[in-house]
């Protein structure tokens, strides 16, 4: 197949906060991504794996044709070319880990809107102001097979590969962020070493904790002032800001959100706040995987951390 490749996103920030009207910054990741192939009979009988995900993807065909059949189908595919790839071999050659919250399910339905939807939205730097809610919708109920329910916000980045702004459940636009290599500043990933448990329910743990009005009214003063303050000195270029509101960030969920944060990574967490060579905070739903860093200190990052662990991001 000649299908283009879809990267991975990163939720930079708006985890929790987007849940009780936060903004969001979500970026395409390039360093991971996937594309879909067609695999031989004989890789095919070779590979658990390229199995396991040509029957993932043909249970979401048949998702999808069951939508169609009850008239709930929001966008029209091409299901005899789709069915008849799935039956040669279809799969998604990824190398997005799952559990790091970096949207593999997101740059899967990406790839497969892009190849057997009719007629699909096709990207242009300026899209007009019906297409970017369009477009979330198709893909919240694509990628709701995989979770049960969806935003749709990942797969919507990793079509676009483009940075993408929430404002709010309607509001949304394409961004330009000016390249990290002009800054004083470095964000990273820390890799945990560890997926996050597929048990782990840990968005529904926080929608029945802001059940709680007091928990609730913290983390809509706090934690969303926090959040938006640090998507405004991204964009602005604020350093000493995005300093001041990372860290005021990283000690809110330490404090707040410690089932998110895995045991071992706890005393890492405690040591950037104590030195303040870097600060850790989630990473998409947290649990395991990768936390997102920042620091103003890269070699004493490393040093602190291991230099395997940590991965420099640029855009």
């Amino acid at each position: 197949m000649n299908s283009p490749f879809f990267p991975a996103k990163l939720l930079l920030f708006g985890e929790y906060s987007i849940v009780i009207g936060g903004r969001g910054l979500a970026i395409p990741l390039p360093l991971y991504g996937g594309t879909l192939g067609i695999a031989t009979p004989a890789v095919m009988r070779q590979s658990q794996g390229i199995r396991e995900s040509n029957d993932r993807i043909r249970e979401l065909k048949d998702y999808l044709q069951q939508l169609q059949a009850d008239n709930a189908l929001l966008c029209n595919f091409n299901f005899p070319l789709f069915e008849a790839h799935v039956a040669s071999g279809l799969y998604f050659n990824a190398t997005i880990p799952a559990g790091y919250g970096l949207g593999s399910s997101g740059s899967l339905c990406a790839a497969v809107y892009q190849s057997y939807a009719h007629q699909p939205i096709v990207y242009e730097h300026t899209f007009s102001g019906h297409n970017l809610p369009q477009l979330r919708s198709i893909f919240a109920q694509m990628e709701a097979f995989f979770h049960g329910a969806s935003s749709g916000i990942d797969p919507l980045v990793c079509y676009l590969k483009q940075p993408l702004l929430i404002s709010s459940n309607t509001q949304m636009e394409t961004a330009y962020l000016a390249t990290i290599k002009e800054q004083p500043f470095r964000l990273f990933l820390y890799d945990t070493g560890s997926p996050r448990p597929a048990h782990a329910h840990l968005v529904p743990l926080f929608v029945s904790k802001t059940q709680d009005a007091h928990f609730k009214e913290l983390c809509q003063l706090q934690l969303n002032l926090f959040n938006n303050n640090c998507i405004t000195a991204l964009f602005e270029g604020k350093a000493q800001d995005l300093v001041t509101n990372f860290e005021r960030l990283s000690l809110f969920q330490l404090e707040h959100f410690l089932p998110m944060i895995p045991d071992a990574v706890i005393p890492l967490w405690q040591q950037g706040l104590h030195t303040g060579q870097y600060y850790l905070k989630l990473c998409g739903a947290g649990g395991g995987g990768f936390m997102l860093g920042f620091s103003l200190h890269p070699h004493a990052t490393e040093q602190l951390l291991g230099k395997n662990k940590v991965q420099w991001l640029e855009w």
